[in-house]
């Protein structure tokens, strides 16, 4: 049986949301700036969040009821956890001098861009 996929996009997107949830889940001391945040960033929640949201779009890409606002608003929660993690490598980069943070600010932007780029290709209403 062959199963074909209409949305490959979305299980990309899905799963390197699932990635970075993982990496923030394991990795309880990334975060270290700034000094204020840095409980609240580094906290399970924030790579739990991650986690959940990368399922639910690749469950919405493999569901054949697909909800264009269910897809709507995932892909715009998406694109808000992907700016603020992005911002924050790039502070927490910049403050350290850490080239793998920046990179990894980068590799972020790249991800929130196809996120934009889904988006921009999604159908807006049910017609």
């Amino acid at each position: 049986m062959k199963c074909k996929l209409t949305h490959p996009q979305h299980i990309i997107l899905g799963l390197a949301l699932v990635g970075v949830g993982l990496i923030l889940i394991c990795n309880d001391y990334y975060f270290f700036w700034p000094p204020f945040a840095t409980k609240f960033l580094n906290d399970d929640l924030i790579g739990g969040i991650f986690i959940i949201v990368g399922i639910l779009v690749i469950k919405w890409a493999l569901d054949n009821r697909n909800k264009i606002a269910v897809n709507r608003n995932l892909l715009v929660i998406t694109a808000g956890l992907l700016a603020l993690e992005a911002t924050a490598e790039f502070c927490h980069g910049y403050v350290s001098g850490r080239p793998h943070m920046i990179t990894a600010g980068f590799l972020e932007v790249i991800v929130l861009l196809f996120d934009f780029s889904i988006i921009g290709k999604s159908k807006k209403r049910n017609y």
